[in-house]
Order: C-alpha cells, then sequence, then structure tokens
C-alpha cells in the first residue's frame, strides 16, 4: 500500500513539474523562432548605424556599439540621392497594381467558381501557363508594342504590364478561396430583390476581405520586386522605380536594403486584421 501511494505522490510531482515546464518550453521555442525571423531585419539595421565585426559586438558588447551609433549614412541616402524619388515611384505603381490585380481577380475568380460555361476547366487550368513563360519572352514584345504608343515611358504602363504579370497569381490564389463562400449567400441576397452585382459587391466581397488583402500583397510584392519591365518599358530617370534605380546610384547598401524594406512592413502591418482573421467564416444553413 505504502508503494502504491509513493507510486502516486511520484506520479503527481512529474505531473506538476511539467504542467510548469510546459509554458517556460513553450515560450522558448516561440522567442527563439521569434529571434531568428528578426534578425536578418535588424542586422542591416545594426550594421548601418555602427558597422562593426560581430566578433568585435559579441565581445565589446551591445552598450559599447551604442555609443558608435550615428546616423549620416542614412541622411546622406535620404537627402541627397535620388533613393527617394524611387522608392516614392515603386510604391505607387506596386500599390496601383494590387488594388487593380485583386479587383479584378475578385471578378474572374466569382465568375469561375460561380458559373458553368464550356470550358471552364480549361480556362482555369491555363492560368498555370502564364507564369510558365519566361520573363523575357514576354517583355521584348511588350517594350515593342509599348515602344509606339504613349504608354511607353509611363508609370501608367508599367501599372498594365505589372497587372497583366500578376493577375494569373492573384486569380488563381482567390479561385479555392471563392469556392469556400457557400453559394446560398448570395441566392439568398438574388431572392431579395439584389443584382448579381450587388450580391457580389454587398455579399460575397465583404466575406472575402482576407482573401483580397492576400491578393493585393501578393501582387504589391511581385511588383515591387519586379526589375525586367521596369528597366525595358520606362526611360526616363526621374521615373524608376526602386530595383531600377539603385543600380544607378551609390549608397551605402545597407541604408537600401532599409529603406526598401520599409514599405513591404508597413504594408503588413496595416493588413495584419485581415491576416489574422484567416480562413472563411462558416456560416449555419
Amino acid at each position: 500500500m505504502s508503494r502504491a501511494s509513493a507510486s502516486r505522490r511520484r506520479a503527481g510531482t512529474l505531473g506538476r513539474i511539467r504542467r510548469r515546464l510546459a509554458p517556460v518550453a513553450f515560450h522558448l521555442l516561440v522567442w527563439s523562432l521569434v529571434l531568428v525571423v528578426l534578425v536578418p531585419l535588424l542586422w542591416p539595421v545594426m550594421m548601418t548605424l555602427n558597422e562593426v565585426r560581430i566578433e568585435t559586438l559579441i565581445n565589446r558588447g551591445v552598450v559599447w556599439w551604442l555609443e558608435g551609433v550615428e546616423f549620416a549614412a542614412f541622411v546622406g541616402t535620404l537627402l541627397f540621392t535620388d533613393i527617394p524619388r524611387y522608392l516614392v515611384n515603386s510604391v505607387v505603381v506596386a500599390t496601383a497594381t494590387g488594388v487593380i490585380s485583386a479587383a479584378l481577380a475578385a471578378t474572374a475568380a466569382y465568375g469561375y467558381d460561380r458559373f458553368e460555361f464550356p470550358g471552364r476547366r480549361v480556362a482555369i487550368g491555363s492560368l498555370l501557363l502564364f507564369p510558365m513563360v519566361p520573363q523575357t519572352v514576354v517583355a521584348i514584345p511588350l517594350y515593342l508594342l509599348f515602344l509606339d504608343t504613349p504608354l511607353f515611358d509611363t508609370r501608367l504602363g508599367l501599372v498594365i504590364a505589372y497587372v497583366a504579370f500578376t493577375l494569373p497569381f492573384t486569380v488563381w490564389l482567390l479561385i479555392p478561396y471563392f469556392s469556400r463562400i457557400p453559394s446560398w449567400l448570395d441566392e439568398a441576397a438574388l431572392v431579395d430583390g439584389a443584382t448579381r452585382f450587388g450580391a457580389f459587391v454587398r455579399i460575397v466581397l465583404p466575406v472575402a476581405k482576407p482573401g483580397l488583402a492576400a491578393a493585393f500583397v501578393l501582387a504589391w510584392i511581385l511588383s515591387y520586386n519586379e526589375f525586367l519591365f521596369a528597366v525595358m518599358l520606362i526611360d526616363s530617370p526621374a521615373k524608376r522605380t526602386l530595383p531600377v534605380g539603385i543600380t544607378y546610384t551609390f549608397a551605402d547598401s545597407g541604408v537600401i536594403s532599409v529603406v526598401a524594406s520599409a514599405p513591404m512592413l508597413l504594408i503588413f502591418g496595416l493588413l495584419w486584421f485581415f491576416f489574422l482573421r484567416g480562413g472563411v467564416r462558416q456560416y449555419d444553413k
């Protein structure tokens, strides 16, 4: 009997220790992953403010590093180079591309999901063919086409090219998302007197906000980082985007990487609410 009670006490003690250590292990794992993610973001910033060897930083400590921090590289890059102008051009073009691409992709994905028409499966599958075509194959004919039109050397022409480039990706992203939205929602709106377009705008789109946010971010990142179309379709130095402009600018590479990353972090910060909402809400029939 004493052995059984001792065994139970031992098991209870081990259970209490396990329950107390589990949250500690979980937080250690989470913060280790956070550190792994943050180090590549923080390291360029640290080296830009005070460039030292990592061995020196480890030996002398963060306090010594803070004493040598200076913002001369940031000030020189932002005030005496064209990097801010290139950054504004990239943000404007990428934002316009993201909005237009997400809007067109929403209508296309809704049509693919809700309507049956001849060649529907072939049309959906053909979306995968466009990303398989090398970008250089498309860029040269597009350059020759734009060269004889007012769209050449304009931001509008670059936005049109980027929308055509990103649309297959955003449509393919939104088709599974719209398929998870129950069709009886828009059918109920049609019964109540709404038009098909009204049901799409007032009922379906509000439910699809997380998917639209993901499509916008995907198109934004693809166009923000794109180089080939930008270098071929833009000729004026004042209209260059950041990926092209940095090849013509002599500046601190660490500062450029930090400045170029700032808009992307801002976009994710503004849209984090929609990403946290995640999937489509489950509606009871």
